[in-house]
């Protein structure tokens, strides 16, 4: 383990100075999204567990599914992703401005921001245990508490549109474009479906379509776009080459731009709603799949050249993209955004709706997506980012391998679970003899499996929650067995081009 000041990475060059400068913002953040993380894999594995043994917790009211599951997605998404995504796109942005904001105000108001932010989500959360949800998607928690998380929303958003304005390059980044993308993106879908569903909400159909459409954007306009960029600010780091095709990376950018917003009402095909605005969602959700190959085929065929040409690291030894921390975990989220993008559309067809729209299928392709894309992607970019806001090595190497292996495998059992259980709950509803008793009963094994995978990914994020605060406390740690591959700190690889 090394100091700051034993560490020459560290405060020694422009780029040292501005990890310097965001530490405390970069720790607010990092430390909450973590502690949510571990909190919506515990409350996940409860959820499937209850819903597997319902006498299990019955005399606990507000333990039941019916509590649990919103609780569970909503710490999920705003707690763990909105969290993670303002940690990354504050220290990339700040990268690739190449300013540090030493004496820039701006930056002091991102940490009150973000213990807003979080007092007010468990406010929400409480809420939620309290009987006081909303009976949307995503949007469980109480309007009112979701408007005073606007504040965290606006500075944000602000901060980042000011850095990137006060950039020394007139060219951008690709993962400049993306980041500016999303953070306009949730400002502009929270503002709009809060004053549709905010405290005195539109009665009518236009509840459900607004609530569809931000659950949609959410996910692919707020949390997709930050995983990209992310992805496309890490791998010419990681791998020592350049993005294959970068005027691909900016037409999947626009491409995602015109069409991620528009899919939102496809969930609501066959209900009481416009055939128009049905139509929409589903066209909208059908193209998605352009986009989401495109940016997947152009990042993975970059990380498949750097399999093929090694790189070299400080210490003088080879590495491939797999043996490093952060590659691993890039590695397998980019495997499942084509994935993603896929079962996306396809869902959205009217046919396969039919089959689907009410079955574990559905929270199988969330999870996928929260789970097996940013989760994986966030989790490289904070194995990368925190030695370099910290100034410190992680402390244990084995600890990084028991966090990816677990997550890893745990994804898989939930996401067999979830698929498993979509395809014997679709194929028992399409039975007019079939009772939900026996509904419950062939996908009790289904749902038990996908409850041990959360149960397995909790256990590997409470070990990254405790490697972290050894990391940023700087807590004795004996278990240190070498560097491994290029996410430590080493100077040359923060000053390869993202170009």
């Amino acid at each position: 383990m090394s100091s700051p000041e034993q560490n020459p990475a560290f405060e020694s060059t422009e780029v040292g100075r501005i990890d310097s400068s965001l530490r405390s913002t970069g720790v607010v953040f990092s430390i909450s999204s973590a502690l949510w993380l571990v909190f919506a894999s515990f409350t996940g594995f409860l959820a499937y567990l209850q819903l597997a043994v319902p006498s299990m917790l019955e005399k606990v009211p507000f333990l039941t599914y019916g509590f649990l599951k919103p609780v569970a997605d909503t710490a999920l998404t705003h707690g763990w992703v909105t969290n993670a995504a303002f940690a990354l796109i504050v220290w990339i942005m700040s990268r690739l401005s190449e300013r540090a904001p030493d004496f820039d105000i701006r930056r002091y108001l991102l940490v009150p921001a973000g213990v807003v932010y979080n007092f007010m989500l468990t406010f929400g959360i409480l809420a939620i245990f309290r009987g006081e949800a909303r009976p949307f998607f995503l949007l469980e928690i109480p309007s009112k508490v979701m408007l005073s998380c606007s504040m965290a929303f606006s500075l944000i958003t602000v901060w980042t549109i000011l850095d990137y304005c006060r950039r020394k390059r007139r060219t951008a980044y690709i993962s400049q474009f993306y980041i500016l993308g999303a953070v306009f993106w949730l400002a502009w879908t929270f503002s709009i479906t809060h004053l549709i569903l905010g405290k005195v909400p539109i009665n009518g159909v236009i509840q459900a379509v607004t609530a569809s459409w931000f659950a949609h954007a959410y996910l692919w306009c707020w949390m997709v776009p930050v995983g990209c960029a992310v992805a496309y600010y890490l791998l010419p780091k990681l791998t020592g080459q350049p993005i294959r095709n970068y005027k691909l990376a900016f037409v999947c950018f626009w491409l995602l731009a015109f069409i991620g917003i528009w899919g939102g009402p496809s969930a609501l095909v066959g209900g009481p709603v416009p055939q128009w605005i049905q139509n929409y969602g589903v066209i909208g959700s059908l193209l998605l799949a352009v986009p989401a190959l495109g940016i997947a085929m152009n990042l993975l065929v970059t990380q498949a050249y750097a399999k093929q040409q090694p790189l070299e690291t400080s210490s003088g030894s080879l590495y491939s993209l797999c043996s490093s921390p952060s590659g691993r975990f890039m590695g397998i989220g980019l495997l499942f955004l084509p994935l993603f993008g896929i079962l996306t559309s396809t869902s959205a067809h009217p046919d396969h709706k039919e089959t689907f729209q009410f079955t574990f299928w559905q929270e199988g392709i969330f999870y996928l997506g929260v789970y097996g894309f940013f989760t994986m992607v966030a989790l490289a970019g904070f194995y990368f980012m925190m030695p370099r806001l910290t100034g410190r090595e992680w402390p244990c190497a084995s600890t990084m391998k028991f966090h990816f292996v677990s997550v890893f495998v745990g994804l898989l059992i939930i996401l067999l679970g979830l698929f498993w259980g979509g395809f014997a709950h679709a194929d028992a509803m399409a039975n007019l003899d079939r009772d939900y008793t026996y509904i419950s009963f062939i996908t009790w094994a289904p749902v038990l499996f996908a409850s041990s995978g959360f149960f397995l990914v909790a256990i590997g994020q409470i070990a990254f929650l405790i490697h972290l605060m050894s990391l940023i406390f700087a807590f004795p740690h004996s278990c240190f067995v070498g560097k491994e591959g290029p996410t430590f700190l080493a100077p040359e690889i923060d000053e390869r081009s993202n170009a």
